[in-house]
């Protein structure tokens, strides 16, 4: 007979309930879906542009995109903080207003960085969404807002943040909305080596926000974390982002669902 200390076994239970994910039924029609990172963007069409977007509409792939507040209030589609990277030249996007970041060429192209309302009438339920919400911790001006504005939105979408108290307001605010927590192994960059990584690797945060899938690093796929999740709860999981056909066979060996693709076509 095999004796278990009781302590480790209500350690045991107390991990399973901290990573418990939602109810992961919600998920049929999203899990194994192809998602084009920021559109499907390349050397003439910006990443999270118009023109990006309705590449991907055209080619049947899901979207992966992202949101986060201008100035005014209005909801844009940007994934950096800052301007610099996308846009070449200073400032934060919340410094500027909506219509001041739509005169903001992306990458040297046409596009401008686009109001989420734009992109929401583009896709128009033609493809599912997978939207990611960009907000500073402590903040929930994002979540909120995009829970009123997917309210109205007659598509297919899900929702993702690395921030589970993000994902925590949108399951204060809308709890119908199917949510999903980003993560990687934090521990393999020195900046992360902090308690808090620690957990959001593990996925300790998880009782916060109940997600039904979880997007993870693709090269980390080995990361206990989520093969626990992903053994004992049979949680879906994506994989972010993969970059080449030789990548995507990795991914799907290694146990994901879903694919967030980009710089090729699978």
């Amino acid at each position: 007979m095999i004796y278990i200390p009781t302590s480790l076994v209500i350690l045991f239970l107390i991990y399973l309930f901290l990573i418990a994910p939602k109810n992961k039924k919600e998920m049929k029609k999203f899990k194994s879906r192809l998602y084009a990172h920021r559109g499907l963007h390349n050397e003439e069409k910006a990443e999270n542009s118009i023109s990006a977007f309705k590449a991907a509409v055209d080619a049947g792939y899901g979207i992966e995109l992202d949101i986060r507040l201008s100035k005014d209030g209005k909801m844009v589609v940007f994934h950096d903080d800052t301007l610099d990277r996308v846009c070449g030249r200073e400032g934060k996007v919340i410094d500027f207003t909506a219509e001041e970041l739509a005169t903001f060429k992306l990458n040297g192209t046409n596009d401008g960085v686009p109001l989420f309302s734009e992109v929401l009438a583009l896709v128009d339920g033609k493809v599912p969404l997978l939207v990611e919400i960009k907000e500073n911790p402590g903040d929930s001006a994002v979540s909120k807002a995009a829970c009123e504005m997917l309210k109205e939105y007659k598509g297919d979408f899900i929702v993702e943040s690395f921030n589970p108290l993000s994902l925590k307001t949108v399951k204060e605010n809308m709890p119908e909305i199917t949510r999903g927590l980003l993560s990687q192994r934090y521990y393999e960059y020195e900046k992360y080596r902090k308690p808090l990584y620690f957990a959001l690797q593990a996925l300790l945060l998880n009782f916060l926000c109940r997600p039904a899938f979880i997007a993870y690093d693709h090269r980390h796929a080995k990361a206990f974390g989520l093969r626990f999740i992903r053994g004992f709860f049979d949680v879906p999981t994506l994989a972010w982002t993969v970059r080449s056909a030789e990548e995507e066979a990795i991914a799907r060996k290694n146990g994901f669902d879903g694919i967030i693709f980009e710089n090729y076509l699978p």
